[in-house]
């Protein structure tokens, strides 16, 4: 389980990772100022697998961020964002199972869509539970995307197909209720999630279909040709079958979902 997502490169993609997994600008701001707003101002945050800064530079506008990730060329993009929109932020190349800060570091830890890759994703919290000051808070940030859409419901599928066609793409059981369970024995207490921003993108059936087949779309770019091939010629002739007009553009509604936890530290 999760062998193909722990051998993953990012390489390749890393310099179109924040266009295929857009954040408009405004949204980007409000999801920076509800971070600033959960932890303070100014406050010290840590981003664990922060990659091309999507996340990390809009937080990074209103607290000291630290962004750690083990892909230099991710980080790359995460520093020409920044630069781009004049964000002062501190890249670090290193490992998440074994973080090279001390004991007590940090006022918040956030860490989005990572966990779920990584097989010895249990190391990873205790490794954020080590460098939280006491008091200090866990965020665990997602990706919220309308589930009536057929934006959702393409993904969905390609998430069940890629999995039939190759069970190594399968995510780690981080994805499921084991987290929960795992933030509780480590004394967090797990509060409501809330919306940090919100934004929307048009987009057909037929455009996300085209993105999967070139490797532009989040659930695709990361594929090989084999696993690719099999999952659009399974994919294609479903949704041709399950929906009524594939060339209609709808509006999508997306969602950044976040999830504090208190009492780790």
């Amino acid at each position: 389980m999760s062998k193909a997502y722990n051998e993953m490169s990012y390489v390749e993609v890393a310099a179109i990772y924040n266009d295929i997994n857009k954040i408009p600008q405004a949204a980007a701001e409000d999801l920076g100022r509800s971070v600033a707003a959960i932890i303070g101002e100014g406050k010290q945050i840590l981003d664990l697998g922060a990659g091309a800064g999507r996340i990390s530079v809009p937080i990074a506008a209103n607290t000291d961020m630290i962004a750690i990730d083990i892909e230099h060329h991710m980080q790359k993009a995460s520093r020409k964002l920044a630069a781009e929109r004049k964000i002062p932020i501190t890249n670090s190349v290193g490992t998440i199972l074994k973080l090279p800060f001390a004991d007590n570091t940090f006022d918040a830890v956030i860490t989005c869509n990572v966990l779920h890759q990584i097989d010895c994703w249990r190391c990873a919290l205790r490794e954020a539970q080590r460098v939280l000051k006491p008091g200090g808070q866990f965020i665990i940030g997602r990706d919220v995307l309308d589930a009536e859409s057929i934006a959702s419901k393409l993904r969905m599928a390609s998430r069940i197909m890629t999995a039939g066609i190759n069970p190594d793409m399968m995510p780690t059981d981080a994805a499921g209720p084991a987290l929960h369970e795992f933030i509780k024995k480590l004394g967090g207490t797990i509060g409501e999630e809330t919306t940090a921003c919100e934004w929307t993108e048009v987009a057909s059936g037929r455009d996300i279909l085209e993105k999967m087949q070139n490797r532009i779309h989040n659930e695709t770019w990361s594929l090989d040709t084999e696993t690719l091939t099999e999952l659009m010629a399974e994919i294609t002739p479903w949704a041709e079958e399950e929906f009524d007009n594939l060339d209609q553009p709808e509006t999508i509604q997306w969602q950044f979902g976040l999830m504090t936890v208190t009492g780790m530290a």
